[in-house]
Order: structure tokens, then C-alpha cells, then sequence
């Protein structure tokens, strides 16, 4: 499988792909969703769950994200991501600590939801993106729109984007507001916003996301 950068300072370029262990974003999904938060993604401070090949923070930055927190936990799916980054960002070295000088990114080796329970209750977040395993029934979406209710990483105005299967239906949540959902084959994107913080400038999704 050939995962490329869509957008800005790495356009085009390649991301190393174990052969298996991972289901990465498609291209075309990810250019939908960049696309349609153009506005938000520069200066953003973004949380990659789930973060595989680390696709989805690495586009971020590329489209002038300010830093991008990659969580995984499969040690072998871990070296490909660590090898991403440091091509992207490091010229081919990270430092076993996983966290550059100039505080622009870090890879947490972490079970998610664990990362989730115990990650800096600050509201510092503006973008949190995960693409959990696919199933049936919405449990994944569940489990984190449960964690990120009970703390806030998020800002109240930040963006949670959930990637999951199409034939799993939508989950509402009390808090919550489905701002957008979009399918693509076999792949369904929700983006989710705190109540609380309305629905004014997240309409931009609904007007400018196309199928």
C-alpha cells in the first residue's frame, strides 16, 4: 500500500507501511478532511491516536500544525511510525526519548485509552484525530467520546475526528455535537464538537467536505 503526504510543506511524499498490523487513512480521505479544516490546521496543537504510521500528525504538520503528539502502541507498527518522524522531521534520527528540541512533536508508546485517563488535563488540544480498529457497533467511538467527557484535553473549541467502518452507525453522545460525518467506501468520518462551544464555524465542514 503507497501513503503519501497530501498537502503542504511534504506534498507528496511517501510514508513507510508495515505490511501488516495497520489499515492507514486513505489519501483521499485525508485531503477531504484537511481540505475542509484548512482554516484550523495552522499554528494547531493535534493528538494522533491510534497513530499507526503516524499519516494523519505528519499531515498536520506538514499543513503548519504548530506540534503533533503521535500515541501507538504496537512495537512493531512503532518503528515504522519512529522512522516516519525522523525522516520528516528529525533528518533521520530520533532520540529514544521520542520528543524533538524544539517541542514540535512526540510519540507516546501507549495504549490509547490509557493515554487518554492520565494525559494533562489542560484543554490544550485543538485537533485530536483516531482511527481505532474498525467494528460493528460504534464501542471504540464510545470508549473515547466517554474518556475525552470526563477530562479535557480538548479545547472547547477543538475538533475530535473519528475515523471508523461505514457500516458502524454514528454515536451520539450526551456533550457532543456530530458536526460533520462523511462515508468513503468502506470508511465513515465523524467530527465531533463539544456542545458547549456551538456550531458556528464548524459549518465550514458541511458546506465544503464532498463525497
Amino acid at each position: 500500500m503507497s501513503i503519501r503526504i497530501t498537502g503542504g510543506l511534504w506534498r507528496g511524499r511517501l510514508l513507510d507501511v508495515p505490511g501488516k498490523g495497520v489499515r492507514p487513512t486513505q489519501d483521499r480521505v485525508r485531503a477531504a478532511i484537511f481540505s475542509s479544516m484548512q482554516d484550523v490546521i495552522p499554528g494547531a496543537n493535534v493528538i494522533d491516536l491510534f497513530a499507526g504510521t503516524g499519516a494523519f500528525g505528519l499531515e498536520a504538520l506538514s499543513r503548519g500544525a504548530s506540534f503533533a503528539c503521535f500515541v501507538e502502541k504496537d512495537p512493531t507498527v512503532l518503528s515504522f511510525l519512529r522512522k516516519n518522524v525522523a525522516r520528516f522531521m528529525c533528518g533521520g534520527d530520533v532520540k529514544r526519548g521520542d520528543e524533538d528540541e524544539a517541542g514540535r512533536f512526540m510519540i507516546c508508546r501507549s495504549d490509547v485509552m490509557s493515554f487518554l485517563g492520565s494525559s494533562p488535563d489542560n484543554g490544550r488540544a485543538d485537533i485530536i484525530f483516531a482511527d481505532p480498529p474498525y467494528d460493528s457497533d460504534g464501542g471504540w467511538t464510545k470508549k473515547i467520546l466517554f474518556h475525552l467527557s470526563r477530562r479535557s484535553i480538548l479545547n472547547e473549541k477543538g475538533y475530535l475526528i473519528i475515523e471508523s467502518g461505514a457500516k458502524s452507525p454514528p454515536v451520539e453522545a450526551g456533550g457532543w455535537n456530530i458536526s460533520w460525518e462523511r462515508s468513503y467506501g468502506e470508511t465513515r468520518v465523524c467530527v465531533y464538537k463539544v456542545r458547549s462551544s456551538g456550531l458556528k464555524d464548524e459549518n465550514l465542514g458541511r458546506r465544503t467536505l464532498s463525497p
